[in-house]
């Protein structure tokens, strides 16, 4: 898509009102995804973006989760609408399709009671004496990197907060967005079919798309009603 976009930063026939359309992040299927969350009646999650970061009166895109019935779903755009200007490159998303791969992973460390922090530290022994095939509950058995749907957040970042809905409620994770699969700290997350090709360029960024500093974008729904607008939790 980005080579139908001229390079510049003003689009002169849009003025500053005119609307623009909003770009398609992800589609997924419940039957694709049997713990994705959202109303129970409805088997298909849109999520798409507006691709400028000045929304809310912070750095960050205002998200839209489109819930619907797939059986209801009529004829599909030959040609997704585009719009004539983005804010950064790393909002459009490039074309795949998703293989989802259903994995176990444990809470992040901060969530953790301090005893149990404590018997992890125990386990995993000194930093100095670790080589390269150790395992570690951080980097290996917690949060799982990338994108994802569900499961547990990440708070590397930010550390530990409570998310609740504009309502009150409080809210699940529904979706990750990461601007990466894998990296040198957690690559025992990297997918057997990608492993020979782990460290070619570009190969751990499938989608390009790139959210705050190459972090990640919590994406978290209202557990009371999941058609209340999402909240958004940025890590990195």
């Amino acid at each position: 898509m980005l080579r139908s976009l001229k390079r510049g930063r003003h689009a002169p026939l849009l003025g500053e009102t005119d609307p623009i359309p909003l770009l398609a992040v992800a589609q997924l299927f419940r039957r694709d995804v049997p713990d994705l969350g959202g109303p129970a009646d409805h088997d298909l999650l849109q999520i798409l973006w507006c691709p400028f970061d000045a929304h809310h009166g912070r750095h960050e895109p205002a998200v839209t989760l489109l819930w619907r019935r797939s059986s209801e779903v009529g004829d599909v755009l030959a040609v997704q609408p585009e719009p004539e200007v983005v804010g950064s490159e790393g909002y459009v998303p490039a074309s795949c399709t998703l293989d989802p791969e259903q994995v176990v992973e444990h809470p992040d460390i901060e969530l953790l009671p301090d005893d149990l922090r404590e018997r992890i530290d125990a386990w995993e022994g000194d930093e100095d004496d670790l080589d390269e095939d150790a395992v570690l509950y951080r980097s290996d058995l917690s949060v799982a990197p990338g994108w994802k749907a569900g499961g547990f957040a990440s708070w590397h970042g930010t550390g530990r907060a409570d998310v609740l809905c504009s309502c009150g409620a409080r809210t699940d994770l529904l979706v990750t967005v990461a601007s990466g699969e894998w990296d040198g700290g957690n690559r025992s997350w990297t997918p057997l079919e990608d492993r020979a090709t782990a460290d070619a360029r570009g190969t751990n960024i499938p989608t390009q798309v790139t959210v705050g500093r190459w972090g990640s974008m919590n994406v978290f729904f209202c557990r009371a009603d999941p058609t209340h607008p999402p909240r958004l939790s940025f890590q990195g």
